[in-house]
């Protein structure tokens, strides 16, 4: 499959992970997976990190550059809190989504993608069309497939399986040997909001 794909849900919820679970369960497995925080990068930047840009394109443009959707040729990109971009890039990815083409800035060379494309974000992107800060025939293009990732407080029952999962990889990584929490501790994890989701379970893990 290389149909676009729309992670949604809050904060935390493992919406990365679900995005390099949808790869490595692709055709394009063993091509690069690039991910791209687009709230994380400012706007003047994040075109250049997305398309790449010729040397002397712009001010402090000292030497060419090669972009997120050029690296990931025959692989996928992973687009993070899409609704953070900016109109103006909208129209450019929606471009890539389209015809499959793009160019660097300052450049002429019209450069083909193999790119699946995976968004994420945790806003409201109905309403952010209505309001005209999300462009509808971009939200269309990306929402072929939605996936949405329920809050962590409503799958209580993924709590042991998690936990579990991080004592793991934290006793991998750190080489400790933690096995299990206690029972108090267990009981506790079950009735808890966690209104950070998975990534504050995660955090809470790896402290112990």
């Amino acid at each position: 499959i290389n149909r676009p794909v729309l992670v949604l849900g809050e904060r935390g919820t493992g919406k990365e992970l679900a995005a390099e679970r949808l790869h490595y369960l692709s055709g394009r497995w063993d091509a690069p997976l690039l991910k791209v925080n687009c709230a994380a990068i400012a706007d003047s930047l994040l075109e250049s990190e997305l398309f790449g840009h010729e040397k002397g394109a712009f001010t402090g443009a000292i030497k060419s550059r090669v972009g997120r959707f050029e690296l990931a040729q025959g692989g996928t990109i992973f687009l993070d809190e899409i609704g953070d971009m900016s109109p103006a890039l909208q129209v450019k990815v929606l471009r890539v989504i389209q015809e499959k083409q793009f160019e660097r800035i300052g450049g002429v060379k019209t450069i083909t993608a193999d790119v699946r494309i995976i968004c994420a974000t945790n806003q409201d992107l109905d309403k952010a069309v209505q309001e005209k800060r999300f462009r509808e025939d971009l939200f269309y293009r990306i929402n072929v497939i939605p996936i949405t990732l329920p809050p962590l407080r409503d799958r209580k029952m993924d709590v042991p399986v998690l936990i579990n999962h991080f004592l793991q990889k934290f006793n991998k990584l750190k080489k400790r040997n933690v096995r299990e929490v206690t029972p108090e501790a267990m009981n506790y994890m079950m009735r808890y909001a966690w209104p950070g989701n998975i990534r504050e379970l995660e955090n809470l893990i790896e402290m112990l």
